[in-house]
């Protein structure tokens, strides 16, 4: 598996960030109400990446060399792919949380201000998200001294 690449996460934010402009447009012009601020994934996004650094930590500690406990490399594996999940939705998630947010800001000339600035904290937690994936990918890379991984000469 090849590490997120910072090309990736600019596409993968766009995308969300157009995405998410279009709806709004689209679903205010229907006469239909805006979403509100998404306090439950704002807090599943926190935990998430909470449980995330929690499953990486005993990967980075072996990386780093105390070998005292040998690591489940399925579930290595597993946290690297859930990681790497993690850096891609934040990505999009950031893009369309930043979306919702400039709408709020544009349209009706400011009157939603406030709206916008709760729709920030969706931004930052989709980041933290984000950040915390591409963190924990990095735990999850083998050493370059290590031969287990390499294909045979």
């Amino acid at each position: 598996m090849k590490q997120t690449t910072s090309t990736q996460l600019f596409s993968w934010g766009f995308v969300g960030l157009l995405a998410s402009l279009a709806f709004h447009y689209v679903w205010e012009s229907l006469g239909q109400a805006l979403p509100g601020l998404p306090w439950p994934a704002i807090l599943g996004m926190i935990v998430l990446s909470l449980v995330l650094l929690v499953l990486g930590w005993p990967i980075k500690k072996w990386n780093d060399g105390d070998r005292s406990r040998d690591i489940d490399h399925v579930a290595a594996a597993r946290t690297a792919m859930l990681a790497k999940a993690a850096s891609l939705t934040g990505s999009l998630l950031t893009g369309w949380y930043l979306g919702a947010a400039a709408y709020l800001f544009i349209s009706a000339g400011g009157v939603r201000a406030s709206a916008a600035l709760g729709m920030l904290l969706a931004v930052a937690a989709s980041a933290i998200l984000m950040i915390v994936g591409l963190i924990v990918e990095s735990y999850c890379t083998l050493p370059p001294d290590d031969t287990a991984g390499a294909d045979p000469a």
